[in-house]
């Protein structure tokens, strides 16, 4: 009877040691989580604190200096390239339209001419597949 019992009960007993042992490994990757080492932990203060200091969009702890030469060299990048007024500090817009492709060197008869040509080709070939469609097969009406 204990023998009965117990067989009936291993089946249960390894699914709890199981899950123990899952509840255990799991417990231990979030204490780890939660426990940075010092490197980290100065890390993660330091990337905090620059989203603060940063949230205006200007240069973080710029000296007037900085912020000088900033607008100098954007000053001279407007004069170079002919985009006063444009903010050169945005990434660009790109907007691309598909250019017209021509055939250089050809002139329009010319070119007429060549697109004629390859029509005729593309009739001759289909003419010539039509052809042997038609031919007689040997083996047809053969079950």
């Amino acid at each position: 009877m204990f023998r009965q019992a117990f067989q009936r009960l291993t089946p249960v007993g390894n699914f709890v040691a199981h899950q123990v042992q899952r509840n255990i490994g799991m417990s231990a990757v979030v204490s780890q989580k939660a426990n940075l080492d010092p490197i980290q932990q100065l890390f993660v203060d330091k990337i905090r604190e620059y989203k603060t200091k940063s949230a205006g969009g200007k240069l973080v702890d710029a000296s007037p200096e900085t912020e000088a030469t900033l607008k100098d060299m954007l000053t001279n990048l407007e004069r170079a390239f002919q985009a006063k007024g444009v903010d050169m500090t945005q990434f660009p817009t790109f907007n691309f339209q598909e250019p017209e492709l021509v055939w250089p060197g050809l002139t329009e008869e010319q070119r007429v001419k060549m697109y004629e040509t390859a029509e005729a080709a593309e009739v001759a070939i289909a003419q010539a597949e039509q052809v042997d469609e038609d031919k007689y097969d040997p083996f047809e009406g053969i079950p």
